[in-house]
């Protein structure tokens, strides 16, 4: 009976509990390996139980990554855990919440789930809160599959490309009042003629993050579009930037060949524009729809003048997976990526920080 209660005591000390089970299993090496291993080994896997809703199936939740991700860097990482969960048979369920950069807290036409603002849900799974078997993603994932295609850079090989166009044809749809917006939209400023794409992506792309490309110059994408004109059988431009400024410098070179959105919210400092504040009716929201505009346009083009970005890298997936081909004219400008200490995870950390000093 004493030992019993000693044991019972012992139980309350936690980190006791876990020194003496190492200590009792030491010689076990499939122990050893869980301990040391499994909490960052991707097929380790953890379930969690919250209800008996759809029994029989196990549910990969996708939460947002937060950490001042973009909308597209969010949408790639989206399309690498749902590569994960298709490559096991999971059930996934996309839920981005309040560390979203385009969240918004009063919700959007009665939705809080942010993905579902511009989505259609990816599975049947409606609401994991009382789901049988959940199993939430975990960056470990996201790595694994990353280092399965050698993934590690932005220059990535076709088959990477093939394998998340294939994801994303699978998976993600938009959903009506967003599909018939973009549709709309792209078909009023660009009609039928032939289009060149370009994205010239400014503002916080001159802070040289670590592992961030170095920002193309303006003057080299005029350059190429200049060549591709000369080519012939190009029609217009569309620009798609965060920078006021780009706009004023293609339109001075090429004119009203220029086709631009007029209703976006630009820049000139440097400071991504998805930190903004502005007192507009829903504008993380409003955010979010534009840069998927811009998105859906340059899909939309039949060339694509660019640097490196998780808006093009998105594009050519898109292009593949909806409309079952490539650029005819792709110009990858690579100027390199930036290797330093200067890690972009630590600016917007202090970025936010501010901003809610700033609220407060």
């Amino acid at each position: 009976m004493l030992k019993v209660r000693i044991l019972n005591y012992l139980r309350k000390w936690e980190k006791l509990v876990y020194f003496n089970r190492c200590w009792i299993h030491r010689n076990d090496a499939d122990f050893r390996q869980m301990v040391l291993e499994g909490y960052q080994n991707p097929d380790f896997l953890k379930l969690q139980t919250m209800g008996d809703a759809y029994e029989g199936k196990t549910i990969y939740l996708i939460r947002e990554q937060g950490n001042g991700m973009g909308f597209f860097a969010e949408v790639g990482v989206v399309l690498i855990k749902l590569y994960f969960a298709y490559e096991r048979g999971f059930i996934p369920y996309v839920e981005w919440g309040d560390r979203y950069l385009y969240y918004e807290a009063e919700g959007v036409e009665g939705e809080y789930n942010a993905f579902q603002y511009y989505f259609m849900p990816v599975s049947d799974v409606r609401d994991v809160r009382h789901a049988l078997h959940v199993l939430e993603a975990d960056g470990s994932h996201y790595r694994q599959v990353k280092e399965k295609f050698d993934a590690v850079s932005y220059d990535v090989s076709e088959e990477y490309i093939d394998a998340m166009a294939d994801m994303m044809g699978r998976y993600i749809r938009y959903n009506e009042k967003t599909a018939l917006y973009l549709e709309r939209e792209c078909d009023a400023l660009l009609g039928k003629k032939k289009t060149i794409g370009v994205h010239y992506r400014g503002t916080d792309f001159h802070k040289q993050y670590n592992n961030h490309p170095v920002a193309v110059q303006i003057e080299q994408e005029i350059e190429r579009v200049r060549e591709l004109l000369e080519k012939g059988g190009y029609e217009q431009i569309f620009l798609a930037t965060d920078e006021n400024a780009a706009v004023a410098k293609f339109r001075g070179v090429f004119g009203e060949r220029v086709k631009v959105y007029r209703d976006v919210f630009r820049e000139d400092g440097e400071e991504s524009i998805a930190f903004s504040s502005s007192d507009r009716s829903q504008h993380h929201y409003r955010l979010g729809l534009e840069v998927m505009r811009d998105e859906y346009t340059l899909v939309q083009c039949d060339a694509l003048v660019c640097g490196y970005s998780n808006v093009t890298f998105i594009a050519r997936i898109m292009k593949r997976a909806w409309q079952h081909r490539k650029y005819e004219d792709y110009e990858l400008i690579n100027n390199g990526i930036h290797h330093n200490d200067n890690y972009f995870w630590k600016s917007q950390s202090s970025l936010r920080k501010g901003m809610k000093e700033k609220k407060a």
